[in-house]
């Protein structure tokens, strides 16, 4: 990790590109930060959702940031936090020149929530490039993993190119999300 944002003059809003990597606490997003770096504990993986209480920035090379934001929903943090949280990511969002694209997390296992629908609406005219990245897709049937993505491109609205599958158990996620940050960095 290049560096933590707690406050606001602590967010990094040019330089390098940026994709930016979000959703519900605890639904896999160090989980799957460390499976693209093939690195077991770059980013903390906790079952206690809201770790990540920070924004942080991996680097990748000195031309791109890969970045972690605070999970939503259901981590126990007090109101205060909660507000803290959200006028950072305002910024970030708002402000941010050089965030090309937003990896969305969604659990494969459940129907995309409120907050999963509100942050796809609010980021969708800030961020050019989204791919939406069905999680823990190992814990459920083959054919329900179809029965999902189908689901949330009639949900969302999206084209089926904006999906994604995956699972650190699963290999052909991790290319799919390599191929789309590669795709849109060129």
């Amino acid at each position: 990790m290049e560096k933590t944002a707690y406050l606001p003059d602590q967010l990094i809003l040019a330089g390098p590109a940026q994709i930016a990597f979000a959703g519900r606490s605890n639904v896999g997003k160090s989980s799957l930060l460390n499976k693209l770096f093939g690195r077991k504990n770059l980013a903390k993986v906790s079952q206690t959702p809201g770790k990540t209480r920070s924004i942080n920035y991996f680097r990748v090379d000195q031309g791109l940031y890969l970045v972690d934001l605070p999970g939503y929903g259901y981590a126990k943090v007090g109101g205060a936090e909660r507000k803290r949280w959200g006028e950072l990511l305002d910024l970030y969002f708002e402000r941010s020149e050089s965030l090309i694209g937003l990896v969305h997390l969604i659990d494969s296992r459940h129907d995309p929530t409120l907050l999963d629908r509100q942050l796809h609406e609010w980021t969708a005219p800030m961020v050019e490039h989204h791919l939406y990245v069905l999680t823990k897709a190992d814990k459920i049937s083959s054919s329900k993993r179809g029965q999902a993505a189908e689901k949330l491109k009639r949900q969302l609205g999206l084209e089926v190119g904006q999906i994604v599958l995956f699972s650190t158990e699963m290999p052909e996620g991790k290319k799919r999300i390599l191929n789309w940050i590669s795709d849109i960095i060129a």
